[in-house]
């Protein structure tokens, strides 16, 4: 087998049909060293994490980290510098201020505004904070140490056990309340309110508002038109709410654990965690439980795409080899890679999800294209026929720009069906 610095990602593609089918996944290890817990700053694997949870990442690419034991917010840099934002390492506490002035109980979720600033469920205080990008950190709603359930002003609100968080273009917060089983949503001028799910109530029934329910909500993802993915970790399920409040499930089947592959409504889940969308509308589910991270495609299948059903490790690698131990923290970088917070491990990692492949007719010709990482080489290659000696290349390596890469085959001369391969060259 060939194999890249990185991984090889291959499919074959017959060109006398349209068709997607999957390629291979590559994970390798940014920062932490894997199952030793600390609470270090420092530089990839000199750096410590306790029980890392949310993830986002900025457009520069920096990577923002709810460190949920060492009740902090820590920054990852492009040039893998781990340094601490705001609270003090391994220092629970409520306070607002400027840095490590600044107190956190169990940050679990992360959410970046249009400004900038991230948006932290403080699940141990029942808030939600506010850190600007110096570290100023502010209580945006809820009361420090008061779990309950109360609608209203922002300082008259009251969560319990607060944990995804989405923000929209507005500058509205959405937050999956998982103790009282709602998702919330706190307006860009500090009112509180439900959006869907019956307050401290649990179930499973889908419906507008009130009607439905959920069961101890944990991440969430939103789309361009306002609807907004929720992983309802106890009943195993997917769920998808309208801007307007309508809750249907999409995947998965309530009260049915486990950890089937196929059609969103016979795939199976096992305590879904965070959600991260990528901007084709693909939807990546870190299934906890199972140490695996999850696909559904727009077209509504499931697929597991990188990890081991119920096995955990910490191994980096390619096509298949890497594990994680408890993933939770998902997040879509601007160059189209995932990160992860691989958490039982206290590491993040990187993840080079396997990519679809498209051959389409073009003239007497054909293009290939596939979902890319920015920065990433790939080499197209062909062979004529089942029994052909040799993969050969078409053309140079393609260097992507965007997060779709083609290359055009014009050169169709052999009867013989034509297939193609793709390999990641870094």
């Amino acid at each position: 087998m060939l194999l890249g610095r990185w991984a090889l990602a291959l499919v074959l593609l017959l060109t006398c049909l349209l068709r997607q089918a999957p390629a291979q996944d590559s994970v390798r290890t940014l920062a932490g060293l894997p199952e030793t817990p600390g609470s270090a700053d420092g530089t990839n694997s000199n750096a410590r994490f306790n029980d890392p949870a949310g993830l986002a990442v900025a457009a520069d690419g920096a990577v923002f980290i709810a460190d949920n034991q060492n009740h902090a917010i820590r920054r990852i840099g492009t040039n893998g510098v781990v340094t601490t934002l705001a609270g003090l390492l391994g220092t629970p506490g409520s306070a607002d201020g400027s840095g490590s002035a600044a107190r956190f109980d169990s940050p679990t979720s992360l959410a970046l505004g249009p400004d900038g600033a991230l948006y932290v469920s403080d699940t141990g205080n029942h808030t939600i904070r506010r850190v600007t990008t110096n570290g100023i950190v502010t209580t945006l709603a809820g009361s420090a140490g008061n779990a309950d359930y109360a609608d209203g002003s922002a300082a008259a609100a009251r969560f319990n056990q607060p944990l995804g968080l989405a923000v929209a273009p507005d500058g509205t917060v959405l937050v999956a309340d998982s103790g009282n089983h709602l998702i919330r949503v706190i307006t860009t001028n500090s009112i509180v309110s439900v959006l869907a799910g019956n307050p401290e109530t649990f179930g499973s029934a889908d419906g507008t508002g009130t009607n439905a329910f959920f069961n101890s909500p944990v991440g969430l993802a939103l789309a361009a038109d306002g609807s907004l993915f929720v992983s309802d970790a106890n009943n195993f399920t997917i769920r998808r709410v309208s801007a307007a409040g309508v809750v249907t499930t999409i995947a998965g089947a309530t009260g049915q654990d486990g950890a089937v592959d196929g059609p969103a409504s016979s795939a199976r889940f096992g305590k879904p965690a965070e959600l991260a969308l990528a901007p084709n509308g693909t939807l990546y589910i870190a299934d906890a439980a199972h140490h695996t991270i999850r696909r559904l495609t727009p077209d509504g299948r499931v697929s597991t795409i990188a990890g081991l059903v119920g096995m955990d490790g910490a191994a980096d690698g390619a096509n298949g080899v890497a594990r994680f131990f408890n993933p939770y923290g998902l997040a879509v970088a601007a160059h189209g890679h995932l990160v992860v917070a691989d958490t039982y491990n206290q590491t993040i990692r990187e993840l080079l999800a396997p990519f679809t492949v498209g051959v389409a007719p073009s003239g007497g010709g054909r293009v290939i294209s596939w979902d890319a990482v920015v920065g990433r080489s790939y080499q197209v290659q062909f062979r004529d026929g089942l029994t052909a000696a040799a993969w050969q290349n078409l053309g140079n390596p393609t260097t992507a720009a965007t997060l779709t890469a083609a290359q055009t085959d014009s050169s169709l001369v052999s009867a013989a069906p034509r297939f193609y391969r793709i390999l990641r060259l870094d």
